[in-house]
């Protein structure tokens, strides 16, 4: 290096390529969020996580009796978003099961096949970006009393 200029310029060099390598490999969530139930105001915060889809939404869930959530799922599909759920086959029965109410809408619904087995997860990925997972079963009684 010819003087304290050339290193000034190396050095400023070498902070941009820092950032670069920081914005490129370091994980930046989009959301970063926590719900506590049972408590209403989070199953609204969970319709609107729904709300934000625009082109899919990948849903797993063991039970799903909840109509707010439901319709926020509905709205979405009408919407032209591609709305995928998969739920357990017995509690699909269960009264009050939004199940049948997503088929019926022309959601695409699969259920597990087999009484020994239950398909017990609880996640949604949204546009596949960003994934809402947690023990919450989608139920009325489980975002209102528990």
């Amino acid at each position: 290096m010819k003087d304290d200029k050339d290193k000034e310029v190396l050095d400023n060099l070498r902070k941009h390529i820092n950032q670069v390598e920081v914005d490129l490999y370091a994980a930046k969530p989009k959301f970063m969020d926590a719900f506590f139930f049972p408590n209403k105001a989070n199953v609204d915060r969970l319709a609107k996580y729904i709300k934000y889809a625009r082109k899919s939404i990948r849903i797993c869930v063991f039970n799903f009796t909840n109509d707010d959530l439901a319709s926020a799922v509905i709205e979405r599909h009408k919407a032209g978003v591609d709305v995928r759920v998969i739920s357990d086959d017995e509690c699909m029965e269960n009264k009050g099961s939004d199940i049948h109410t997503l088929a019926n809408a022309g959601i695409h619904t699969r259920t597990d096949s087999a009484p020994e087995v239950h398909m017990h997860n609880k996640f949604m990925v949204v546009d596949d970006e960003f994934v809402l997972t947690g023990s919450f079963n989608w139920t009325f009684q489980a975002g209102s009393k528990n």
